[in-house]
C-alpha cells in the first residue's frame, strides 16, 4: 500500500491516512479488520459516516495534529454508496445528502480550494453545492493541503458537458435553430459566474508587470507544447499561423495594472452543474496544469470567463461528433450562445457594482491559450479528446480575422 505519512483517527477501527506510494501521495480511507489489519476502506466500511460525525460533533475550525478541521455541517448522514463514473480522486455519497471526496492523488500545497470557499460562504455565494467540510493536511516540510472535501449531494445534477452539449445540438437540429433554451441556459450561467466573481472582489489587488510576465511567458510556453505534441495537421497549422499566434497571445503581456482576484481558475463547463434547483458551480481546486504555488495566485476576471466562453465552443464541437446537426446551423448557435453568456455576465457583474473586474480586451488571447492547452492535454493524456481543440483552433483563428473575440 505504501509508507504511511499520517493519520487521523475517526471512529474505533476508521482513519485517514496519508500515504506515500509510488504515485506520490495519496490521501485514504482505511479500516481496521478484525485480525488488526489496516485496508483501504471501501463504500459500505462507514468511513465516510464516520468523517461526518467527527465534522458536526464541533462545527468549526480546529487543528487536530497535523490536520485542519473546516466543519460547516450541521448533522450527520448515513448509509454509502460509491459514484462509479471516472475521477481522478474517490467519491463516496453518504445517506443522499454529502458527497465526501478522498484526495487520492494528493496535490502539492498550497492548495486554493479551502480559503476560496471560505470567502464565497462569508459573502453569500449561493450557486454551488453547500460545503459541508474540509480537512487539510500539513506536511512537516511542507505548505497545507487539502485532503477531504465534504459537499451537499445533488441526486440530478448533470455537468455541462451533458447539458450544455444536449442544448446546442438541440438547437441546431432545429430550422431554423430555436436557441432560445440554449441561449436561457447560456444566460443563466453568465449571471451566476458574475456572482461568484462578485463574491471574490473581496480578494481584488492589482497585477504586476511580472505577473502579466508571467501569463505571457506561460502561454507562449504552452504554444511551443501544443506545436511539439500536436498531429501533423494542427502543428503545420501552428507553424503556419505562428506570427499571428504570437501576437494574440502577446496581450499577455500587457495586462500590469489589472485587477485580479482569487477566481475559479479552471471554469468550464463540466465545472457547472445543472440540478432541479439551477445551476452550481463546482470544484475550487485551481488549474492543474499550474505549479502548486501558481494555483492560489489571483488572476484576472477574464481568465474565468475565456475558459467557460471556450469551453461553450468545445461542447458545440462535441455535439457535432455525437449528433446528426447542420454544420452551419451549429456554428450559428454556437455564436449566439457564447455571446449571451458574455453579455449576461457582464451586466449582472455591472449591475452588482464590479464591473470593474471584467476587462474583455485580453479574451481572444486566453481562449486562444486554453485551445492550445486543450491540445497538450490530448496529446499527453487523452488522444480521443484531439478532435476537439483540433477543430477549435481553426475556428478560433478564423473568427479573430473576422474581428471577433
Amino acid at each position: 500500500m505504501g509508507r504511511e505519512c499520517d493519520s487521523l483517527d475517526l471512529d474505533a477501527g476508521k482513519r485517514l491516512s496519508v500515504i506515500a506510494g509510488t504515485d506520490g501521495l495519496a490521501a485514504l480511507p482505511q479500516v481496521c479488520d478484525p485480525d488488526g489489519r489496516w485496508r483501504r476502506a471501501r463504500p459500505g466500511d462507514g468511513v465516510g459516516e464516520s468523517l461526518l460525525k467527527l465534522l458536526t460533533a464541533a462545527p468549526a475550525t480546529r487543528a487536530v495534529g497535523s490536520f485542519t478541521l473546516h466543519s460547516w455541517a450541521s448533522r450527520c448522514a448515513l448509509g454509502e454508496r460509491p459514484i462509479t463514473v471516472d475521477q481522478t480522486n474517490e467519491s463516496v455519497i453518504v445517506g443522499d445528502a454529502a458527497v465526501v471526496k478522498w484526495a487520492t492523488h494528493l496535490q502539492e500545497g498550497p492548495h486554493p480550494a479551502p480559503h476560496r470557499i471560505e470567502v464565497l460562504r462569508a459573502n453569500g455565494f449561493r450557486h454551488m453545492p453547500s460545503p459541508w467540510g474540509l480537512v487539510t493536511w500539513r506536511p512537516a516540510d511542507g505548505p497545507e493541503t487539502l485532503v477531504v472535501s465534504v459537499d451537499e449531494y445533488l441526486p440530478d445534477a448533470v455537468d455541462g458537458w451533458t447539458w450544455a452539449v444536449d442544448l446546442i445540438a438541440e438547437a441546431a437540429h432545429r430550422t431554423p435553430p430555436r436557441t432560445g433554451p440554449a441561449v436561457a441556459a447560456a444566460a443563466e450561467v453568465g449571471v451566476v459566474i458574475a456572482e461568484l466573481h462578485s463574491a471574490l472582489s473581496v480578494t481584488a489587488t492589482i497585477a504586476t508587470q511580472a505577473d502579466a510576465d508571467r501569463w505571457c511567458s506561460a502561454a507562449f510556453a504552452t504554444l511551443d507544447q501544443a506545436q511539439a505534441l500536436s498531429n501533423s495537421a494542427t502543428s503545420a497549422l501552428l507553424r503556419e499561423r505562428r506570427e499571428q499566434i504570437e501576437q494574440i497571445l502577446g496581450a499577455l503581456g500587457g495586462l500590469a495594472g489589472s485587477t485580479v482576484i482569487e477566481g475559479h481558475g479552471d471554469l468550464h463547463v463540466g465545472q457547472v452543474l445543472r440540478h432541479d434547483g439551477g445551476y452550481v458551480v463546482t470544484d475550487f481546486d485551481g488549474n492543474p496544469v499550474l505549479p502548486a504555488e501558481e494555483r492560489a495566485l489571483p488572476i484576472p476576471a477574464v481568465v474565468d470567463v475565456a475558459g467557460l466562453t471556450q469551453s461553450l465552443t468545445h461542447a458545440a464541437i462535441v455535439a457535432r461528433r455525437h449528433h446528426q446537426v447542420d454544420p452551419g446551423a451549429l456554428i450559428a448557435v454556437e455564436k449566439t450562445v457564447r455571446q449571451a453568456f458574455l453579455q449576461a455576465y457582464a451586466a449582472r457583474l455591472a449591475e452588482l457594482g464590479h464591473g470593474e473586474l471584467y476587462d474583455a480586451a485580453p479574451l481572444a488571447a486566453l481562449r486562444l491559450q486554453q485551445a492550445l492547452r486543450e491540445i497538450v492535454y490530448a496529446a499527453r493524456h487523452l488522444p480521443r479528446w484531439m478532435y476537439v481543440p483540433d477543430a477549435a483552433l481553426p475556428m478560433l483563428l478564423e473568427e479573430r480575422n473576422s474581428g471577433g473575440s
